[in-house]
């Protein structure tokens, strides 16, 4: 669990769309074509330039989150790196 303190901090350093459960768009932003994989992540973090995939990095670090990247959804095994 991370704090909302956190993703509070998270979301002033970061531009792009930062999505939680509760969010109505996150049922769709985590849908990936390879319907084996049915992940629901803490928070999708949709970046939109490299500070942003930096800022995310960093959170998912300092928080101990296991983090992966999705791009084009290619990866039929659906790896976390």
């Amino acid at each position: 669990m991370v704090a909302a303190s956190a993703i509070q901090q998270f979301k002033s350093r970061f531009s792009g769309v930062l999505l939680a459960p509760v969010d109505h768009e996150y049922d769709a932003a985590r849908t990936v074509f390879n319907a084996m994989i049915d992940r629901r992540p803490a928070l999708i973090a949709q970046c939109t330039n490299a500070a942003d995939v930096i800022e995310a990095v960093k959170f998912a670090r300092e928080q101990r989150l296991l983090a992966s990247v999705r791009c084009t959804g290619h990866n039929i095994g659906g790896c976390r790196v």
